[in-house]
């Protein structure tokens, strides 16, 4: 008899544990189907598209692309919120399902779209050259033998390398700048709107073009493959933004807005 006993014990506990497995399944999948907040992944180093500030959109981050992303959850009847880490992370975190949506003035490439999927394109930039007001470049062949700093991971990191020139890469767009600024560098390769903000923001800097040695880019947001229900609904906003003109609201706006304490004072990464 107290081997019986013993044997239904297992028998009803082991039946105890199945079911409360099941519940658990259950709830997850309600949770994922039920998700009332979008996380974004960004790179707050990035003015005017992302940057810190004391009074932001979406917590302390402001800019172009916090903006978009607000108003994305808001379409959606949904929230908001950023996770911030270094450019370089951003595509591993949405691997890992870290952040649901990378919005970091991501240019679309065809490597990143065999791995990942990616919104309707919001914004089109081109690489430029940032030099002193004095600088002997006028073209991106001048930049040889040159010392080039650039942001890692960024687009212009990857121009650099393919005219075979050396670099050196910081991790964030100020710090960039600072050696610049401070004489360590002769030019910084870098996104056509961040620079604007960047001469704008330290005197004595200029914007050197050369169409005929960058080409145009364009941004957009990044999802997990084959997330079709985020990318549908991020579309459709995005969309949205673009026909009513939002977007370019949106771009005259923050190009106007003095971000250089907030920008240069972060130390979120």
């Amino acid at each position: 008899m107290k081997k019986f006993k013993k044997v239904l014990a297992m028998l009803l506990a082991g039946a105890m544990v199945l079911g409360f497995a099941g519940c658990g399944s259950d709830e997850k999948e309600t949770d994922s189907a039920d998700k009332k907040v979008i996380v974004f992944g960004t790179n707050a180093e990035f003015p005017p598209f992302e940057y810190v500030t004391s009074k932001g959109t979406i917590g302390e981050f402001d800019g172009i692309d916090i903006a978009i992303a607000q108003k994305i959850a808001e379409d959606q009847g949904k929230e908001a919120k950023i996770n911030n880490m270094e450019f370089d992370s951003l595509l591993l975190a949405l691997d890992n399902g870290q952040v649901d949506a990378v919005i970091a003035g991501m240019t679309v490439t065809d490597e990143r779209k065999q791995a990942y999927d990616f919104s309707t394109p919001y914004y089109t930039a081109t690489q430029v050259m940032i030099v002193k007001g004095d600088s002997d470049i006028q073209k991106a062949s001048d930049m040889k033998d040159k010392k080039i700093v650039v942001i890692q991971g960024y687009t212009g990191e990857t121009c650099v390398q393919e005219m075979g020139y050396n670099y050196e890469a910081f991790k964030k767009g100020t710090e960039a700048i600072m050696e610049l600024v401070n004489g360590k560098c002769d030019v910084v390769v870098i996104d056509s709107a961040t620079a604007e903000k960047f001469v704008g923001d330290n005197e004595g800097l200029k914007i050197v073009e050369d169409p005929d040695a960058f080409e145009a880019e364009e941004y957009a947001i990044a999802v997990k493959k084959g997330n079709t229900e985020l990318l549908n609904q991020i579309n459709a906003s995005v969309q949205k933004m673009l026909d009513d003109g939002t977007v370019s609201e949106l771009s005259a706006k923050y190009l106007d807005v003095d971000t250089e304490e907030d920008a240069s004072g972060s130390d979120a990464e």
